[in-house]
C-alpha cells in the first residue's frame, strides 16, 4: 500500500499508514464492501470543512452524532467500510479498542516535549508540529482541559511528516498537514477528535528498506528516488493527496477503554494517475493500530510526565551530537546486515552509513536515535545499547 493513511494515530492522527500500491493483492475471504451511511459521510465532510474554517464558526457536538452512533453500532465481522469518493480518492475505515483512557492518550501524543511518532513506529518516520494557533502552550492548555471536561478544546496547526517504507515498493515521503483536534465531552464520556488536510503532493517518493519483520521497526532510509520493484526503479511516485477523520472515544470515565474509528482518502501514484485501492488504505489502517496499540497498552512504556523530562533535555541537542551517536548506529545496523543473508541480499552494497550520515537532518537523526530507545524501552532488539536520552 502506498503509504499514507493516516490512521488512528490516536488523536494525532495521524498519519500514514503504508501504501502497497501496484503490488498484486492478497486473497481476502468473502469481506464485504459496504459503503458508510450517508448521514455518517456528511459527518465527515463537516469535521474535513472545520480544519479550514476561518470564520470563526464553532464546532458542534450535535453534529457529529451519526458518526458516533455509527462508531457504538454493531457491524458485521466480514465487512470493510469505506467511505464516499466525492474528493476523486479511494477511501477506508478501521475501527479498534484500546485499554487506555482519552486523558492518557492525550498526555503522550500530545505533550510537546514527546516525539509523537514514538507512538506509530511502524508508519511515521517523524512528525513535527511545525506551527499552532496560540502558540505551543496550546498544548498544556488542552491536556488540562482533559482533566475537567465541560466544554469542547480546539487546538489547530500544521504538521510535517516523514512516513515509514512501504513493505513491498521500498517507497517513503514526506509531507506537510493542516491539523485540528477536538478535544469534547460527549454524553458522560469524552471524545477526541483528530482531522487532517494534507497540504501539498509529497515530495517525490524516496528508496528504503523493511528490514525484517514490520513489526520489529527497523528500517533504512536512502535519498534515492524510486521504487525498489524490479522494472519500476525509475517510477517518480507522490502521495498526492491524504486526509481524514480519527475519532476516539471513552465512552466510562471510570473504564480506561477507548473505542477508536478512523476514515481515511489516499490518493498515490505516478504521472497523476491514482495506483491506490480502498483495500491498500484499509491494510495500513490495520498496520498502524497494530502498532499503536502495542506501544500503548505495553506496561514496560514509562509514563508520559518521565517520557517527558527525558526528552525535553535532548529535543535541543546539537546536530553534530545527535550525528555521533547516529555514527554508532549506523555501524551497528551496518553489522547486523552483513550477518544477515536475508538482509544482505535484500540491500546488497547499498548501505552506505557514511552517506547516510552525512545526508540526514537534525529531526532524522533524532527520530532514528528515538525509535532505537523505544525498542529499548519496550525489549524490541534495539542496535544501541546507549542514547542520548
Amino acid at each position: 500500500m502506498m503509504s499514507a493513511s493516516l490512521i488512528c494515530r490516536t488523536v494525532l492522527p495521524l498519519v500514514a499508514a503504508g501504501l502497497l500500491f501496484l503490488m498484486p493483492g492478497h486473497a481476502e475471504a468473502s469481506t464485504k464492501n459496504i459503503d458508510l451511511p450517508p448521514d455518517v459521510i456528511s459527518t465527515l465532510h463537516y469535521l474535513l470543512d472545520l480544519v479550514h474554517n476561518e470564520d470563526g464558526e464553532a464546532y458542534d457536538v450535535r453534529h457529529i452524532e451519526p458518526l458516533m452512533a455509527f462508531l457504538i453500532s454493531p457491524k458485521p465481522h466480514d465487512a470493510r467500510y469505506r467511505a464516499d469518493d466525492s474528493f476523486g480518492a479511494p477511501s477506508a475505515y478501521n475501527q479498534f479498542t484500546v485499554n487506555s483512557g482519552v486523558q492518557r492518550i492525550t498526555d503522550y501524543i500530545l505533550d510537546a516535549d514527546i516525539p509523537s511518532f514514538f507512538f506509530w513506529p511502524s508508519s511515521l518516520r517523524l512528525s513535527r508540529w511545525t506551527g499552532v494557533d496560540g502558540g505551543d502552550q496550546q498544548f498544556d492548555r488542552l491536556r488540562l482541559a482533559s482533566n475537567g471536561l465541560s466544554t469542547p478544546f480546539i487546538l489547530k496547526g500544521t504538521e510535517h511528516i516523514a512516513i515509514t517504507p512501504d513493505q513491498h515498493t521500498g517507497a517513503y515521503y514526506s509531507y506537510d498537514v493542516d491539523r485540528m483536534v477536538i478535544l469534547s465531552p460527549y454524553q458522560k464520556g469524552k471524545i477526541m477528535i483528530n482531522i487532517y488536510r494534507q497540504q501539498e503532493p509529497s515530495a517525490v517518493g524516496r528508496r528504503g528498506w523493511v528490514l525484517g519483520k514490520d513489526e520489529e521497526w527497523s528500517y533504512l532510509y536512502t535519498r534515492d528516488k524510486g521504487l525498489n520493484v524490479k522494472g519500476l526503479g525509475w517510477a517518480n511516485t507522490y502521495m498526492y493527496d491524504s486526509f481524514g477523520v480519527t475519532v476516539y472515544y471513552q465512552a466510562d470515565p471510570e473504564k480506561p477503554v477507548v473505542t477508536c474509528g478512523t476514515v481515511s482518502w489516499v490518493k498515490a501514484g505516478w504521472a497523476s494517475i491514482n495506483m491506490v485501492q480502498s483495500k491498500h488504505i484499509h491494510r495500513g489502517l490495520v498496520r498502524v493500530a497494530d502498532a499503536f496499540t502495542e506501544v500503548l497498552e505495553d506496561p514496560r512504556l514509562p509514563e508520559p510526565a518521565t517520557l517527558a523530562k527525558t526528552f525535553s533535555k535532548s529535543k535541543d541537542l546539537p546536530t553534530p551530537t545527535l550525528r555521533e551517536y547516529a555514527k554508532d548506529y549506523l555501524s551497528g545496523l551496518e553489522k547486523r546486515i552483513a550477518s544477515s543473508q536475508t538482509l544482505l541480499k535484500k540491500v546488497g552494497g547499498k548501505f552506505d552509513s557514511q552517506t547516510l550520515l552525512e545526508q540526514m537532518t537534525h529531526d532524522e537523526l533524532y527520530a532514528t536515535l528515538a525509535l532505537d530507545y523505544l525498542k529499548k524501552l519496550l525489549g524490541h532488539d534495539p542496535v544501541m545499547d546507549s542514547h542520548p536520552f
